[in-house]
């Protein structure tokens, strides 16, 4: 048999109908089945399909109405040295493999990649039982494209690395150090969710999922210290005490906003149990300090995405008995602020943030609700949005906002 294809056959083969066929006849091959003999009963053609595949059958088969059958397409296709299965190898460029073969294969790749990888973590010294755990984690990339070795490499490398680095290295020092990238063992990157998941599992840690409390504790426990300087949150009149530096901050400063880092939230520290109000932009936490100072309520703000530091401030409220108030800018970044809210606060109620503020503000008509569940305010608010895609600010319901603030808890969730 021939790999080239005569001109005519190639651009008979390229028409709608017979390239239905083709396809047909390669999805046979994929499940193992015959492709020189058999008939293609389940393969509906046009009127014009059938015409266009008759250039190669001939009138009467078309004529027939009859199902295309293989054995005659190859009795055709033998006068030009062709097979059915050949031509439709030569017109994709590969031999076709069926998928049960393939994913034996496949599987074959993923196991052999699997191994490789514990392999590198065990001669690094990780414990066998604490690798084949590290290699259960959903977060890693799955076996067959050489990604998870290339990993494990990795993290081999920084733990070998770590395990002759004295302690209270800084984490983008061992970074620097190790792979030349001072983020590279950043929260963000996949790295520095690799080596922090494995230390956890050797230390019977929680399992980090973002730059928080299990995150820096996975570090500690192997000596490093994060940056707690770089992840902040604002704050004002949180009824913060305990030993920590963000609860004497809070002390210092009633009425006045105050920028808590993770830095300053280590150590001890709890809440009265209190409302508590939760915003985006740093303009509402200034204009509530302007015109309530002292008599405001504990206000937070995220001023953007929640960074760690806030996502830690607001589940150590939550873990205090505070009910959490919370909004953001009606936009898709607003979104994903309730659910980082809603990830350590899941009783969060809303403020203001739900379908009717945003029509009222929109102009929009018709009727909307306005739920106090936080979960189900943004369930009703992406339905409302996603019909005007019109983003609000909040600076917008400044004046609403602040008129909530002056009465506290009791209009939050108007």
């Amino acid at each position: 048999m021939t790999n080239t294809i005569p001109p005519g056959i190639e651009g008979w083969a390229r028409l709608p109908g017979p390239a239905a066929v083709l396809d047909a006849v390669h999805t046979r091959a994929r499940r193992g089945h015959r492709t020189e003999t058999g008939t293609l009963t389940g393969l509906a053609l046009t009127a014009q399909q059938r015409r266009e595949v008759a250039l190669l059958l001939g009138t009467r088969w078309e004529l027939s109405g009859r199902p295309v059958r293989l054995q005659d397409m190859a009795v055709k296709l033998a006068e030009h040295h062709l097979t059915v299965r050949g031509l439709v190898e030569v017109l994709h460029g590969e031999q076709i493999e069926p998928d049960k073969e393939y994913r034996s294969r496949a599987q074959a790749v993923a196991t052999a990649e699997r191994d490789r990888a514990a392999t590198h973590l065990i001669e690094s010294g990780v414990a066998v039982d604490v690798a084949e755990r590290w290699l259960a984690d959903t977060g890693l990339p799955r076996p067959g494209s050489g990604q998870l070795q290339t990993l494990a490499e990795q993290v081999a490398t920084v733990l070998t690395r770590l395990r002759t680095t004295s302690s209270g290295t800084r984490l983008a020092q061992l970074a620097a150090d190790t792979v030349h990238d001072a983020h590279a063992l950043d929260a963000d990157r996949q790295l520095g969710r690799g080596v922090a998941r494995l230390l956890a599992i050797e230390h019977d840690l929680p399992r980090p999922q973002r730059a928080g409390r299990a995150w820096r504790a996975a570090w500690t426990a192997a000596g490093v210290a994060c940056d707690g300087v770089s992840s902040r949150v604002l704050a004002l009149n949180l009824p913060l005490t305990g030993e920590s530096p963000a609860a004497r901050l809070c002390v210092a400063a009633p009425g006045e906003p105050v920028w808590l880092t993770l830095r300053s939230l280590t150590g001890s520290w709890t809440a009265s149990a209190s409302d508590v109000f939760v915003c985006e932009n740093p303009t509402i936490a200034e204009a509530a300090a302007d015109a309530l100072g002292l008599t405001c309520p504990p206000l937070v703000c995220t001023d953007g995405i929640a960074s760690g530091a806030a996502l830690d401030l607001l589940a150590g409220l939550a873990i205090a008995g505070c009910t959490i108030h919370a909004r953001a800018d009606f936009d898709p970044a607003g979104f994903t602020i309730a659910d980082q809210v809603l990830s350590v606060a899941p009783d969060a109620l809303s403020w203001r943030f739900n379908a009717r503020t945003y029509a009222e503000e929109r102009g929009l008509s018709g009727h909307h609700d306005a739920p106090e569940d936080l979960a189900a305010a943004v369930a009703g608010l992406r339905v409302a949005y996603d019909l005007a895609r019109l983003p609000v600010h909040e600076e917008r319901v400044l004046t609403l906002l602040l008129s909530d603030l002056a009465v506290g808890a009791g209009s939050a969730g108007r």
